[in-house]
């Protein structure tokens, strides 16, 4: 049996969050999200953000704001904009943030935002990733959504995988219906208790739609 876990496959780069006294200088795009469904009222919980910038991944800094019944996740950099060294310099980021605690006597949905560059070229808007609900109980096993730009794929055994970045999660529909790849936008939920249908040992997801 798998045990819930925020734990990435591969930590590319793990950044140390600090104050947030420093002065934002260069916005970041998220690629990736990935937070309990259900979280308790009254407690801080972790949201994991995936993505990659062209500043060293060591100045990334997170912004979380929580306003009403939405969460917005603001990455950016504290070294200045690159130039044309970026096309040379990818660095992939993948970090823990926490979220202050929120309150709620009853459940509550929250919505879960970031800047996302999906399909935008000259801007780069805040898009809904998903949302989670605020539970005045204690919360048992939730499920984890994992939401964002990633492709599919059938390795060499024939496994069906989704990839975004250096990290891999296998399909619980062994026979889905993107067969035999895509590239896409994903909102899916990763099951702790799922074990890998195939030899590929990696989180189970569960996916629920793909925009492509």
């Amino acid at each position: 049996m798998r045990t819930a876990s925020f734990a990435p496959l591969l930590v590319v780069s793990l950044v140390v969050i600090p104050a947030c006294s420093d002065d934002v200088s260069t916005p970041v795009v998220a690629s990736w999200l990935e937070w309990s469904d259900s979280v308790t009222a009254g407690v801080p919980f972790g949201i994991r953000v995936y993505g990659e910038m062209g500043q060293s991944a060591t100045s990334l800094r997170v912004r979380i704001t929580v306003a009403r019944d939405t969460i917005t996740i603001q990455p950016y950099s504290v070294e200045p904009p690159c130039r044309d060294i970026c096309a040379l310099s990818i660095h992939a980021f993948d970090t823990l943030v926490w979220v202050p605690a929120i309150s709620a006597s009853v459940p509550r949905s929250v919505t879960v935002r970031t800047p996302s560059g999906w399909h935008q070229v000259d801007r780069v808007p805040i898009r809904t990733f998903g949302a989670l609900t605020v539970s005045p109980d204690t919360v048992v096993q939730p499920l984890t959504r994992s939401v964002g730009v990633g492709s599919g794929f059938q390795d060499g055994l024939g496994c069906s995988i989704i990839s975004h970045g250096a990290s891999r999660l296998v399909s619980a529909n062994q026979s889905p219906p993107w067969a035999p790849g895509f590239y896409g936008f994903v909102y899916g939920r990763v099951d702790p208790v799922l074990g890998s249908p195939c030899a590929l040992d990696a989180p189970v997801i569960l996916v629920d739609s793909i925009a492509q």
